[in-house]
């Protein structure tokens, strides 16, 4: 049998395992990690949990670590053309070779309790398990993780990390985490553990909670704008930022960037107090590998520049919290008028997204990210029309290459920068076509992408 089918088998296999509606809890982890071997009892954690900007904030950290000489393991969700995106070591991605073999041995495990609603694993889980296997063979020093959802009962919430971080808290996942701040907040704070330092850049409501649990666990908690301090440099550009850092006992000036956004300078000193709390706890990473760190830094999807001429830019901006930072942050790049391609999910705030993108656009384009979650172009028509004066153009292009086509050659035509948004599957969709149209080989590397319809 070719390494292809069985790549494919295995993603049917993961694939076909449950997503939601299971009872949370950690008890199916944990039978998986234990009929494996415990793998995840002899790897090194930064654990990192948050509403967004978690995986950046998981990035600009790997990349520090990778830069002070670490062997760096990077698992995140969800991803975003490739499935191989999802867990990498020093940037190089799991093979399929890899996958199948670990897929298999976490399959055997599984096996045992097939049948058994409180046991079976989820796909999450599935993935989470071959990812420490993955992890374990390449002989990593420290892999930092991102949670999947929340926090409490995350299927990575069976680590003992060196740090940890809770980059924000906001609305979102409100149908399984909670309908208010502080229930999300009490959920995502489960990653906290007894005297284990804590990063934060939540405020209000959520801060209260965050505090509370970290002083019942004697964990020292550090607060964005209390205890860090991040200041801007100079002026946006597409091509970068520079900004300045003031942590517990270091101090960075005139770091240099290329992520884009004011909130990306919030996730990189959330990094910086993570990696200061690493050096504290014996870890050698010098100024220089943390000025490396977060100058090669990139997230793609998250305010990614795709093209210059018209600008478009790609943001998987999916709730209100992460919809308004997107649009301070164009304009803080001086975009005040711009044509949008909007696309969501239906299960998301579709008011409150719409709400907070849509007042400086000039025309915009309505689409249907091709996955069964997807709203209808017609429901977000709606809403958009809802928002909108009479004097903006809205149209509906169900296919998101096709809406895509269309909102370049308005943008073209009117002068103006394109931005793609509204869900990481919109983007993806919208980037497929600029890689197939920039360098021709998308098609060819489908395989290597290993993709399923999510």
């Amino acid at each position: 049998m070719s390494l292809s089918v069985d790549v494919s088998s295995t993603l049917a296999y993961i694939q076909s395992r449950a997503r939601f509606g299971v009872k949370p809890g950690l008890e199916r982890i944990l039978y998986l990690l234990n009929g494996l071997g415990s793998p995840h009892d002899r790897l090194r954690f930064v654990h990192v949990a948050g509403t967004n900007g978690k995986g950046s904030t998981c990035v600009y950290t790997a990349q520090i670590l990778q830069a002070a000489g670490y062997r760096v393991g990077l698992y995140t969700s969800p991803y975003l053309t490739a499935f191989a995106e999802r867990m990498s070591v020093n940037g190089d991605p799991i093979t399929a070779f890899e996958l199948v073999q670990f897929t298999e041995q976490v399959r055997r495990v599984a096996q045992t309790v097939e049948g058994n609603p409180l046991l079976e694993p989820t796909e999450f889980e599935v993935i989470t398990a071959v990812s420490m296997l993955f992890f374990l063979a390449r002989n990593v020093d420290l892999v930092v993780l991102e949670t999947g959802l929340g926090g409490r009962y995350d299927a990575t919430n069976v680590v003992w990390p060196e740090v940890c971080a809770l980059t924000n808290v906001a609305l979102d996942h409100t149908e399984i985490l909670g309908k208010r701040v502080e229930e999300i907040a009490f959920d995502k704070s489960g990653i906290i553990k007894k005297k284990i330092p804590v990063f934060t850049g939540a405020d209000s409501q959520a801060l209260s909670v965050i505090e509370r649990i970290a002083n019942e666990q004697q964990s020292p908690l550090w607060v964005l704008s209390r205890d860090l301090h991040v200041v801007f440099e100079g002026s946006f550009g597409v091509r970068g930022q520079r900004f300045s850092y003031f942590g517990m006992r270091r101090d960075y000036l005139g770091l240099q960037t290329r992520m884009l956004g004011s909130h990306q300078l919030k996730n990189a000193a959330i990094a910086l107090g993570l990696v200061e709390a690493l050096r504290e706890r014996g870890f050698a990473i010098s100024d220089e590998a943390v000025r490396t760190g977060i100058a090669t830094a990139k997230w793609p999807g998250r305010l990614e520049v795709i093209q210059e001429d018209p600008l478009v830019l790609l943001d998987g901006a999916h709730n209100p919290a992460a919809a308004h930072a997107l649009a301070q942050a164009l304009k803080d790049l001086a975009i005040d008028r711009f044509v949008l391609v909007i696309g969501v999910l239906g299960d998301k705030d579709i008011e409150g997204i719409v709400h907070a993108i849509i007042k400086d656009c000039v025309h915009i384009v309505v689409t249907e990210p091709d996955v069964p979650r997807a709203a209808p172009v017609e429901r977000l028509k709606d809403v958009v029309l809802h928002h909108v004066g009479a004097d903006v153009p809205v149209e509906t292009v169900r296919e998101v290459s096709s809406a895509v086509q269309r909102a370049v050659r308005l943008a073209k035509d009117l002068s103006l920068p394109l931005c793609i948004m509204g869900s990481l599957y919109t983007v993806a969709q919208a980037k497929a076509i600029f890689m197939q149209q920039a360098e021709g080989k998308y098609a060819r590397e489908v395989e290597k992408q290993w993709q399923w319809d999510r």
